[in-house]
């Protein structure tokens, strides 16, 4: 059922991205054309151009947060509500299938906006200077060997953490501000501040704890001006990256009880 639930949220965010995404690139063409063009007088046109470019990547990021607010509020807290639950579907279907379908959009923008901006900027001498820096990556990563593949992959994990439970930590806001009656909104905001001071209060407090003794592991380590010792920084990431994901993991089940215990449909 799963599947389903996110072919419907894909069919009905992607025509809200699809052509955003189609502009974007489009607008990269027309500023490479343009912005390459030998005509004089022609700095207003390439001006406008640029900066209707640059608000369209602006406005992917700024509409992947509110379609996340929006379908989530809607479609589970709102009139569609009563239909999304009572669907043979488990509550945690619903906020799998919409976290899921966020975080895929938000890297289809990073990836659009990439693609874009190589598409201004290249030319021989950008195209030179890349297969220079993949040269210069491959090299260091024969000189850790399977260290930089671990620390890439751990990076790679330490984004989509992040980001799932930012996520999360927005949709446990909503289903928190929904039960405020007329000032919903408001109340969203204040719980989600609510849980950014409390997150602060707690990572301070466990900094403040572990810290001298963090500080004397890494010290431990021997540091030369050729390359960075591997371990502290594989063991830093494994750590932020629990460090986040029990976060996430407490606002995906804080988010999933709300909605199965505290539902308060209009």
């Amino acid at each position: 059922m799963l599947g389903k639930l996110l072919k419907y949220e894909m069919k009905a965010t992607a025509r809200t991205f699809l052509p955003i995404y189609g502009l974007i690139l489009l607008l990269a063409i027309v500023n490479k054309l343009i912005w390459n063009a030998d005509v004089q007088n022609f700095d207003i046109p390439r001006m406008v151009s640029m900066s209707v470019y640059v608000m369209l990547i602006v406005a992917a990021f700024v509409i992947t947060l509110v379609v996340t607010v929006q379908r989530f509020n809607i479609n589970l807290l709102g009139d569609e509500g009563y239909l999304s639950f009572t669907l043979p579907v488990k509550t945690h279907s619903h906020i799998d299938a919409k976290m899921i379908i966020t975080l895929l959009w938000s890297a289809l923008s990073i990836l659009v906006s990439v693609i874009s901006v190589f598409i201004m900027v290249a030319d021989e001498q950008t195209l030179t200077q890349f297969s220079r820096g993949c040269a210069e990556l491959g090299e260091l990563y024969r000189q850790y060997g399977l260290s930089a593949h671990l620390i890439a992959i751990e990076i790679i994990v330490l984004i989509v953490v992040a980001f799932l439970s930012s996520i999360l930590e927005i949709y446990a806001s909503i289903v928190v501000g929904n039960l405020a009656g007329r000032h919903k909104l408001l109340a969203g905001v204040g719980t989600f501040l609510g849980f950014g001071i409390v997150e602060q209060i707690i990572s301070s407090l466990l900094f403040k704890g572990f810290g001298p003794r963090i500080q004397i592991y890494f010290e431990s380590f021997h540091y030369s001006l050729g390359l960075f010792p591997a371990e502290p920084a594989e063991v830093a990431l494994l750590i932020v990256i629990l460090y986040t994901a029990v976060f996430g993991v407490a606002f995906y089940f804080f988010t999933n009880w709300m909605l199965s215990k505290k539902l308060n449909l209009e």
